[in-house]
């Protein structure tokens, strides 16, 4: 199974965002490999409206209803998969928060990941891979 971090819908989402292309590609790729399943961490669908609607980060921000209705698509989509931390995801993420020295601007990159890794994730969509790298536990999809 493969996680996908916020960088991933956010892109898919923003014209503007210069990562936009890569992730459609992405995106396409999964489509086709008809036995793949995505599964999304929870709380990725509140970065993801906290974000795409922001009129700061961009020019043409996401009405918070299209936002929504885009989180619906996830949710509702066969093949994916909804992940919420739970007992056992969260003493991994303490255990990872101090096994390898990590503060709070990490926190929730690595909520999410004990939260996959918990569900039997073994790779991750995103942009941003040196949030993942130090974990050694997930093959690292960068687009």
């Amino acid at each position: 199974m493969t996680g996908i971090d916020t960088t991933f819908l956010i892109d898919l989402e923003i014209l503007e965002s210069p990562r936009h292309t890569a992730a459609v590609e992405v995106f396409n790729n999964w489509r086709n490999e008809k036995n793949s399943i995505l599964v999304i961490y929870s709380n990725v669908f509140n970065e993801f409206l906290h974000v795409v609607t922001d009129p700061r980060r961009f020019k043409n921000p996401v009405p918070m209803e299209t936002a929504i209705e885009r989180c619906w698509y996830w949710i509702d989509h066969s093949r994916v998969r909804v992940v919420y931390s739970d007992d056992d995801s969260l003493k991994r993420q303490l255990l990872w928060m101090s096994m390898y020295n990590l503060g709070r601007k990490r926190i929730n990159d690595i909520t999410m990941a004990a939260a996959y890794a918990q569900a039997g994730v073994s790779k991750i969509i995103t942009a941003n891979p040196d949030d993942f790298e130090i974990l050694n536990t997930f093959e690292i999809i960068k687009y």
